[in-house]
Formats: structure tokens, C-alpha cells, sequence
């Protein structure tokens, strides 16, 4: 990545250049990505391609908009020009009481330059549950982060599965992917009756006290503080709808998600 596209990279997230590559900086930048950057999969609703990598990077900073692919890819280039050592990690979302029997998701496992070793650790900003800080993926003991209580816990076949208070969030892969490897994941939340994001809506952000969510088809506007629902909005028309992403989500669009008659899905 270009030293032009780091530095702008780090005005839009608001953090600090790290002076060397250890779990201070890298827990100040994660802090940073995920207080700045909304999740959202407004992509879909659009017919937009999915960027990922340096593409994604752009869009970032300059649309200031990602979904998962988008988010986790830009992030890992941005720790890889600090010196961090990344690697994917797919995983299996839980949704409801059922685990999607697909990865799904992808995360980051990262590595400091530090020689105590400390780690690994894994990185998530692309996921409305995530946490804020990075998370010790080899402790099997709660680490508490200003979103709630995560543990970790063995899994069948040497997997890893994530629970925040309590509740599962997801199943992860300790195998390393190649970023190739999500590509027909992106297909089929696009395109399956099935999916999650097909017709439903989604943007994110975590906010110091809580976080806000744009749910039910796009049409409801949620405020929760410290767990507790604060604001319900409900949006009736088109100009709502911008000033709620641009309000509550730092997000201008020229064209507007539309659920009904959108046109058919293009691969990404």
C-alpha cells in the first residue's frame, strides 16, 4: 500500500502511527477502525461490486463505507505495512440457535513483533458483535473489552468457537485462507433466497457507550446505551433514510437501496 494511501487510511480512522508493531498499537488502531467505520452491506442493495484489498482501502477512505470482505481485507493491509504478520481466518456465524453450516465470515489472526510473544490475536472489525479491542486467541479464560465479555472455547476438529456474554457469535477455522477463498461466499450472499443480507439491510456502528443499527429492511433506526435501547426511529421516506446514514453512520450515498424491484444480482 502506498505511504499516500496509509496516511489517509489513518486520518480516516482518527489513529496514530504506530511507532513499532506490538499489541499497543495494534489495540489502539482496532479501538480506532471500529469507533470510526460503520459495518454495512449496502453493496448488495445497489448492485455494486464488493472491492477487497487496496480497492477496498478506497472505499474507505474515500466513501467511507464496507461490508466484511471490505473491512477485514483493508485492515489487514494496513497492519501488514506496520510489520504485523496477518493471516485469514474463515468462520461459521451463529445465527439465532443455529450455526451457518458455511463459512461465512473472516477474520484476522495477527501476530506482534513483540519478544514476549504475547498472542496471537484476533482482529475483527467487519462483524456487528465484534469486539473493540484485539482478543488473545489462545486464552481459554473471559477477556473483558468495553463491549461485553468474550471467551473463547475448543471446538470440534480443532476449531475455535467465540462467545460474547454468553451467546455464541462464531466458529472458527485455524487453517490459514487465501482471500480468493471467501469469493463465492460473497456470490451466495448475494444471490441465495437464503441469505441473511439478500433482503435485509444492514448497517452498524459502534458508538464509545453502545452502538446504533439501521435494521428491519432499512426502515428502522435503532440507538442502544450501555445494552439498553435508548431511540427506535422509524424512517417513512427516502430523505429520512439519507439523513439517518448520514447522522448516525458518517455515510453519503447518491442512490438509495431499494429492496423491491431492485435489479438482479451481478457476481462480485
Amino acid at each position: 500500500m502506498e505511504p499516500e494511501l496509509v496516511d489517509a487510511y489513518l486520518r480516516r480512522i482518527g489513529a496514530r502511527r504506530p511507532e513499532k508493531a506490538d499489541a499497543a498499537a495494534l489495540k489502539h488502531l482496532q479501538e480506532r477502525h471500529v469507533l470510526s467505520i460503520p459495518f454495512e452491506n449496502l453493496s448488495f442493495h445497489l448492485n455494486e461490486s464488493v472491492p477487497y484489498s487496496v480497492e477496498a482501502v478506497h472505499r474507505i477512505v474515500r466513501e467511507r463505507r464496507g461490508g466484511c470482505c471490505e473491512l477485514n481485507s483493508a485492515f489487514a493491509l494496513l497492519l501488514q505495512a506496520f510489520g504485523y504478520r496477518v493471516a485469514f481466518l474463515g468462520g461459521r456465524i451463529h445465527r439465532g440457535n443455529h450455526l451457518s453450516s458455511q463459512t461465512g465470515h473472516f477474520v484476522l489472526r495477527v501476530e506482534t513483533d513483540e519478544p514476549s510473544g504475547a498472542g496471537p490475536w484476533l482482529v475483527d472489525v467487519a462483524q456487528g458483535s465484534h469486539s473493540r479491542w484485539p482478543l488473545r486467541l489462545d486464552l481459554r479464560t473471559p477477556q473483558e473489552d468495553p463491549h461485553g465479555t468474550y471467551l473463547f472455547s475448543d471446538a470440534p476438529e480443532g476449531d475455535i468457537d467465540l462467545a460474547l456474554d454468553g451467546v455464541p457469535l462464531y466458529r472458527l477455522e485455524t487453517r490459514p485462507r487465501d482471500i480468493a477463498f471467501f469469493f463465492p461466499v460473497l456470490w451466495w450472499y448475494r444471490t441465495a433466497p437464503d441469505s441473511p443480507f439478500a433482503n435485509k439491510i444492514l448497517c452498524v456502528r459502534r458508538l464509545e457507550d453502545g452502538k446504533v443499527a439501521l435494521t428491519a429492511t432499512g426502515r428502522v433506526v435503532v440507538r442502544e446505551r450501555k445494552g439498553q435501547e435508548t431511540v427506535r426511529q422509524r424512517i417513512t421516506g427516502e430523505e429520512e433514510l439519507r439523513e439517518v446514514l448520514r447522522t448516525w453512520f458518517g455515510i453519503h450515498v447518491d442512490r438509495l437501496p431499494e429492496l423491491a424491484g431492485r435489479p438482479a444480482p451481478q457476481p462480485v
